[in-house]
Formats: C-alpha cells, structure tokens, sequence
C-alpha cells in the first residue's frame, strides 16, 4: 500500500501524541536508570554517570518535555532513551511505544494494510482527556516555585549572614527569596534564604544556616542569571551569586553584563547566550578547582570565544573561589590575565601578570 507524504506525516504524529501525554515512568524503569518524582509533575533523573541528577522530564501544557541541564539538550521520553541507550531515533521510538503498549500508527498502516488512518472518536477522546489531567497535574504541584522577595536590609540576620562571608556591599540583584518545594512524597514545604532571582521565574538561594548538609537550594529549574547592561559590550562571568558578590566589593561591575551560572553544568547555555554575541572583553571571575577549569574551558571552545580574561591563583590558593580571596583580603582587581585564540587554562596554572576588567 502507498502512503501520500501527507499520510506519512499524519500518522507519526498521531503516534506521537498519544506517547508524548502518556506517564513516561514506565519507560524510565524499563532504562534500569536512577530516576525519582519531583513534586507531582516532574521526574529527576540521571542519563550520565554524575553525582547529582541534573535532567528533569516535566509536564509543559499537558506534554511530557525532557530537559537535560548538563548538556542543554531537551526533546520528549524518546531523546530520554537515546542519552541513556545509545539508540537512534526510531529505535528509542518503538522502545517507548513497546513499553507503553501504543501502537505505531504508521508500522499498522505499513504492515497490516489499515486503511483507515484516521482516529476513532473514542482515541480522540482518551488522548484529550490524558493531556487534560496532565494539565491539571502540572498546575496544581509545580516543582517549586519563587513565592516573593524583600529587600535584604529589611533582615537583619540576612545582613550578618552576608558580612560573616566578607559581603558588606550588597548588589542590588541580592534579595532576600522565599520560596515553596515539594519534597518526594508530594508534601509542600518552604525555605528562605539570599540569592538572586534566575531565567524562567525561577531562583538560587543560600540559606543562612545550613539544613543538614544543604547550604542551597534552587526554586524552579536550576538556571542561569543574567544582569544585562544593553550599553556595554563587557561581561563578567561567574559559577555562583557568592562569586559575584563577593567581587563586587572589589570591583565595579555597574557598566558590566553580568552572567551567573548557578551551577557548572549551566556552562553549555552560557556558551550558547555568549555564542555569535558582539562583547569586545569577557572576563571569567572562575574557580580554582578541576570542575572551574572544565566550566571555564567548555565556555570558551563552544562559544568560539577568541580573546578573554581569567581570574588567575596562586599555587596555595587550590580549590579556592573569589569569595575566599576576599575573606582573606587578597586583591583580585590585578589577578586578571587575558589569553587568546585556543589557549586552554590548567588547573595547575599559576599567577604570571595582571590584566584589568
């Protein structure tokens, strides 16, 4: 039997619809992969060997959506499949539609001479009212969320926090955030802390006293920050809000683009902001440790970034980040050093001249 290209295309995405609003759980478990719920509308879990799970699938307006924050890379339950198997497209595809008990669409027109390709009223029906409880699942348990901000002054233990790490100049994008999560069982919760407000409504906090071991949190999908000035083609380019802050006592970063990425894992969509960008100076305010010089390196090699600048460390000064310097009231103002083209930065590098921001 010949199938017009319009057919073709009409069953594929029938197949696809009623994959996409169908609980990928049983797809995850089949993976044998570490995965766990998130609220009521969301899984976590892990493509790569990491400590921490950096990947969501998430309902967006009723569809299961994929986002992996390591890579940037996003797509449905298929491209879930591919990271963790290896598998092309199509493969991954029957794997998820074998698992789920769907049928494909096309392979029944291909191989059974269906000639009605068309949905049953009933299919119809049962796919709307999928995408309709996951509509509801999706607005009644977000995974967490920002609830609002207040001006740190107004609190005074968030001032004494902020000074016991060197901070008395606070930047004005440091607020005081409240926020609410969900743990596991689906139970609310809320936390506050200091932090800065990320892309997508979303947050990075610090709290002021540690949680058992957890001294942050992030509200909404862990993201990066931006603090743009549309007058200045200079950028300053930090792994945490702490880093920040803590060169702004130093350093005058007002007529600066400010980017934060919140996590090392952000590097790839901090290459892809900065990538194509006309900034005459880009100055990396990095760590001193392995995971600092991959963030830095990763940035460089995928936005094409031909000139910048670096915060440089001393052989002592291992593992250390700009907030240590300036606890410890070390200049990072002339610790700049600016490298061209290919160069890559080493972990093991030294202090060899100063550049300026």
């Amino acid at each position: 039997m010949q199938l017009s290209y319009d057919q073709i295309k009409a069953l594929q995405k029938q197949t696809a619809d009623e994959l996409h609003v169908s609980d990928p759980a049983p797809v995850l478990q089949a993976l044998n992969i570490d995965f766990q719920p998130v609220g009521n509308d969301s899984y976590k879990l892990k493509v790569r060997s990491e400590n921490h799970a950096s990947a969501y699938i998430t309902i967006r307006q009723g569809i299961w959506k994929f986002k992996d924050f390591g890579t940037n890379k996003n797509g449905t339950i298929e491209n879930v499949v591919m990271e963790a198997t290896g598998r092309d497209y199509k493969s991954a595809l029957q794997f998820c539609l074998d698992t789920l008990n769907i049928p494909n669409r096309l392979e029944e027109a291909i191989h059974h001479n269906k000639m009605d390709h068309s949905l049953s009223q009933e299919e119809q029906e049962r796919i709307q009212i999928m995408k309709m409880q996951n509509s509801q699942r999706e607005k009644s348990v977000p995974v967490s969320r920002v609830l609002d901000t207040k001006e740190i002054s107004s609190y005074a233990p968030a001032v004494e926090y902020l000074a016991s790490r060197g901070i008395h100049k606070i930047p004005p994008q440091f607020k005081l955030i409240n926020g609410e999560y969900y743990t596991k069982e689906g139970i609310a919760k809320r936390a506050f802390g200091v932090g800065i407000l990320t892309q997508g409504n979303g947050a990075d906090i610090h709290f002021l006293k540690l949680i058992g071991d957890l001294k942050s949190m992030s509200f909404g999908n862990k993201d990066i920050s931006l603090f743009l000035n549309e007058n200045s083609k200079k950028v300053a380019v930090f792994e945490s809000k702490m880093d920040y802050a803590a060169a702004y006592q130093q350093i005058d970063l007002s007529q600066v683009n400010v980017i934060i990425a919140n996590t090392t894992s952000n590097a790839h969509k901090i290459a892809e902001f900065l990538k194509d960008k006309e900034y005459e100076n880009i100055t990396f305010f990095n760590q001193n440790d392995q995971a600092g010089v991959e963030f830095l390196n990763t940035i460089v090699h995928e936005a094409n970034i031909q000139q910048y600048s670096s915060l440089q460390y001393h052989e002592d000064e291992k593992g250390m980040d700009v907030n240590d310097l300036v606890l410890e009231n070390k200049e990072i103002f002339c610790r700049l050093q600016s490298h061209q083209d290919d160069y890559k930065i080493d972990y093991h590098s030294e202090l060899i001249h100063s550049h300026n921001i």
